[in-house]
């Protein structure tokens, strides 16, 4: 950064964030990391990487975002892996409008019905449950404000893993007491 920038212009942003964490992970400039040299682009890939997560990580949360939307709008008739995916992301701010589904206690009740609907299917039912889960710390440890709804729906969240408790395994498991 220039040295003749004001104090204003150096406040963090997201954007200066990233381009100081992309230096670290680089550790230097493009030219030098001899880009025409394909062992060195490898390392330095490896690197950015390392940092900030493969296509998995981005993979995963394009998937919960599709999961919710498309719950949405198909309701119960989504498959497990979107279903799982909806687990997932109950608590986080998805669309345009920044909406959780959490907000909405029709569709949370719409949910644990097709989670529960999955009771008979062990391993399907434990994943699903651990997004629930997830979600359930997320949101009760959340910084944003709960709204009304969202209070309604993390109750529900919260009534229906405690309800599960005895299915899952012990990382799982939510006594009601302490909840």
């Amino acid at each position: 950064m220039d040295a003749a920038r004001s104090t204003s212009e150096l406040e963090e942003t997201p954007l200066t964030r990233l381009e100081a964490e992309l230096q670290q992970a680089l550790r230097g400039k493009p030219r030098q990391l001899h880009w025409g040299d394909p062992e060195a682009m490898r390392r330095s890939l490896a690197a950015v990487q390392a940092r900030f997560g493969g296509r998995q990580a981005m993979a995963r949360e394009q998937q919960i975002v599709r999961g919710v939307l498309a719950f949405r709008i198909l309701g119960r008739q989504l498959d497990f892996v979107r279903l799982k995916y909806v687990c997932h992301g109950v608590a986080q701010a998805m669309d345009w409008e920044s909406r959780r589904l959490l907000d909405s206690p029709e569709q949370v009740q719409v949910l644990l019905e097709a989670v529960a609907a999955l009771k008979h299917e062990r391993r399907r039912f434990i994943n699903c449950c651990r997004g629930l889960h997830a979600s359930w710390r997320q949101a009760s440890a959340a910084d944003f404000p709960l709204t009304p709804p969202a209070r309604q729906g993390l109750e529900k969240l919260r009534r229906f893993l405690v309800s599960a408790s005895p299915a899952l395994p012990p990382e799982l498991r939510i006594r009601s007491e302490l909840a």
